[in-house]
């Protein structure tokens, strides 16, 4: 079993090295004008919309989609945001970790939470804790 630390560390890791190569997702472009999520969001939003197939155990499950990016919570040396899924299939997903595919960017491992929205549709929420300066683990 991963303790959530190292988890957490695995993501950040894995994002930045095989979902999207060729971006910076660990600093901010201009950390004065915006917080690393803002740079976080800015790296995610040209992939809203576009389609993942999520694997488990080398099968495919199914078809989820980038629907939407929210920042969450606000704490000291902690900035938090989450990417939302649209489920494009009657598959239901239960809480845990799926490799998600894109094809041209490659696969990431992400823990997701089904959440179902007032409109009664399920999605599934990928959440990323990001530890800022001055927090003693960066």
């Amino acid at each position: 079993m991963i303790d959530r630390r190292a988890f957490i560390l695995t993501g950040v890791a894995g994002a930045a090295s095989s979902l999207l190569p060729t971006l910076s997702l660990l600093a901010a472009p201009d950390a004065e004008k915006q917080s690393q999520v803002a740079a976080w969001n800015n790296q995610w939003q040209p992939l809203l919309g576009e389609s993942f197939v999520v694997e488990e155990a080398g099968r495919q499950l199914t078809q989820l989609k980038l629907s939407e990016l929210r920042e969450g919570m606000k704490a000291p040396h902690v900035d938090q945001f989450h990417l939302y899924f649209s489920n494009t299939s009657a598959v239901t997903l239960d809480e845990g970790s799926y490799y998600l595919h894109h094809p041209e960017h490659g696969s990431q491992h992400l823990f997701l939470q089904p959440v179902i929205r007032s409109s009664g549709e399920p999605y599934y929420r990928a959440t990323f804790s990001l530890l800022l300066e001055g927090s003693g683990y960066v």
